[in-house]
């Protein structure tokens, strides 16, 4: 059976996009077995909710593909790999699956295991973490990767709301990686990304990304370096207009120093690390993940014995005035006079590694286009002006 255009796939076509609004799908059960409570998050290619696991009366967190994109092939391809792809994944610090399938209405969805906590950037946001336990976040995540590498998959995407964390009930934190969406398997035959378009963040992508170079576990270490940067600094070391110029930023420019830009206390060994995670050059980098939790766990051994008294780390430009330290003192000695910001809002900056690619594109040529096009009329009305000028003087000398 054929279909002709504007037949029965135009009007599934007008049907998927009245329902893709994120709301429109609350309260829906799929399959008979997940009801979809309320939406989690939202992004260009899927959405996620918090449902209801009915049969065991449980809550799951799942994924569905947006019914908009259910003809596109190619991403139907890459949801199907990040099934693939999680699934095979089983660790303590990885979010599990559950199941996977389809809808009899044609919806697509992976269910997940629901973690309830926060991302580590809502936690950052929030001052509820020591130098020690940002660390500790970074060490646990290093266990995941290590997990996910070990089994061939890079994951390409680490920015801070893919990192969940909670506080146990005896005050230690346990660590949660999430969407794996555009992992890369190593030595599979396939790669599901458009031409011309570059898969991840890019706050956080690796140089050789950029170039279209073939990711590594390296690839995931540079990431990693940039959320660190942006942990103990407060705003990502990279900027940019647009993406594009974000991503050239992460190729070709040398990291902005962090020393002036970081607590006193914060080990030099530390800082020192963070730029060699964020080496262009990936053979200049930890050599593996294993390798970088060594040195993570050295220095946090090295924090637990020495930073007992510190409170929750902020960076310096979030103090108040007349608070900033310099990096004049040991790191046995922590300053015990850190600012007690708990009850401000932190400004933790919203151009962070992790949330780039949801923000508007802008045009960078747009402001520079409107000022040549004010100069040109300036221009042009100074140059009328001369010539009137020019008429009345040469008609004023001419004899009668």
């Amino acid at each position: 059976m054929t279909t002709r255009p504007g037949g029965l796939h135009s009007s599934r076509r007008a049907q998927a996009r009245a329902t893709d609004a994120p709301e429109a799908l609350a309260g829906r059960v799929l399959d008979g077995r997940y009801r979809l409570d309320e939406v989690l998050s939202s992004g260009g290619m899927g959405i996620v909710y918090r449902a209801q696991q009915l049969s065991v009366d449980r809550p799951v967190a799942i994924k569905i593909l947006r019914p908009a994109l259910a003809h596109e092939l190619d991403l139907m391809r890459r949801f199907s790999l990040e099934v693939d792809v999680s699934s095979q994944l089983a660790h303590p610090h990885i979010v599990p699956v559950i199941d996977a399938g389809r809808d009899p209405s044609g919806l697509v969805y992976l269910v997940m295991e629901f973690f309830d906590g926060m991302t580590f950037r809502e936690a950052l946001q929030g001052k509820e973490l020591t130098l020690v336990e940002i660390l500790e976040v970074f060490l646990q995540t290093c266990d995941a990767l290590i997990e996910a590498h070990g089994e061939g998959v890079i994951h390409r995407d680490l920015k801070f709301d893919n990192i969940m964390l909670r506080r146990q009930r005896d005050g230690r934190l346990h660590v949660k990686v999430l969407d794996f969406g555009v992992a890369k398997i190593l030595g599979a035959d396939h790669d599901l990304t458009r031409n011309g378009q570059v898969p991840g963040t890019p706050g956080i992508i690796a140089p050789e990304l950029v170039d279209m170079q073939k990711p590594s576990p390296r690839s995931d270490i540079y990431s990693l370096g940039v959320l660190l940067y942006t942990s103990l600094t407060g705003k990502a070391p990279f900027s940019g207009h647009n993406d594009l110029e974000l991503m050239r930023a992460h190729r070709y420019d040398e990291v902005p120093r962090l020393e002036e830009h970081v607590q006193a206390y914060v080990p030099d060994r530390l800082i020192e690390l963070v730029y060699i995670m964020m080496e262009k050059d990936p053979d200049l980098r930890p050599q593996d993940v294993v390798d970088l939790r060594e040195r993570l766990e050295g220095l946090a051994r090295t924090c637990r014995t020495n930073l007992l008294e510190v409170e929750s780390y902020v960076p310096p430009s979030f103090e108040a005035p007349g608070s900033r330290m310099t990096r004049a003192f040991s790191l046995s000695a922590p300053d015990s006079h850190l600012a007690d910001l708990s009850g401000e809002r932190s400004a933790f900056d919203p151009e962070s590694a992790a949330d780039v690619l949801d923000r508007p594109e802008r045009d960078v040529l747009l402001v520079p286009a409107s000022v040549v096009s004010m100069l040109s009329f300036i221009l042009i009305v100074l140059v009328l002006v001369i010539i009137v000028l020019v008429y009345q003087l040469i008609k004023t000398g001419s004899p009668t």
